[in-house]
């Protein structure tokens, strides 16, 4: 059975890893990137992430602890802002049941997923009831105080960690869509 340990960034050991996680997430700015352990749970978004996270749901939101996969399924989340929320949420399941079934001993992991499925319309959309045929790049858009956004989502991991929590570690970065969501972005951060 493996065993999984949480990922403790500050700890001497992962200098290397924490030096390339910095380096990723400052070199993507105006873009959001957020570093995710194995579960989804964010352990560090940079200030494009940050910004979009308060932009969308107030800057109260930034207190809790947030799940990636949560924020984007809940009702009381980002959902009511993604304007694709079936193909996206279709994705996003699809996406986390194959995670899950790929380490079918992380009890965690599993639970994760089932907490996922069990949100409003989840089982509907796994099933691929209302939910429309996938592009070949599912594409994430946003619609809040009447600006819309896409981004299309990409997934970085460590190559060849020795650590077993590094190699559950991953960032999930995002890149804007089309010349407006990239206009809005660099808008956001200050530099149009």
């Amino acid at each position: 059975m493996p065993v999984y340990k949480v990922i403790d960034l500050s700890a001497p050991e992962m200098a290397q890893a924490r030096r390339a996680i910095t380096l990723i997430l400052t070199r993507h700015e105006p873009w959001p990137a957020f570093v995710l352990d194995r579960d989804w749970t964010v352990l560090a978004a940079n200030d494009a992430a940050q910004r979009l996270v308060r932009l969308m749901l107030g800057e109260s939101r930034m207190a809790r602890p947030m799940n990636l996969m949560r924020l984007f399924l809940a009702p009381d989340e980002l959902r009511r802002h993604i304007v694709n929320w079936p193909a996206w949420a279709g994705a996003l399941l699809a996406r986390a049941r194959r995670e899950a079934a790929a380490a079918p001993d992380d009890a965690v992991l599993q639970s994760v997923v089932r907490d996922l499925v069990a949100l409003a319309d989840a089982d509907q959309l796994i099933a691929g009831e209302g939910a429309p045929s996938p592009e070949p790049l599912c594409e994430l858009r946003f619609l809040s105080q009447s600006r819309a956004l896409g981004l299309i989502p990409t997934t970085l991991a460590f190559a060849t960690p020795a650590d077993p929590a590094l190699a559950g570690l991953r960032i999930e970065a995002f890149l804007p869509s089309d010349d407006e969501s990239e206009t809005l972005l660099l808008a956001l951060a200050g530099g149009a």
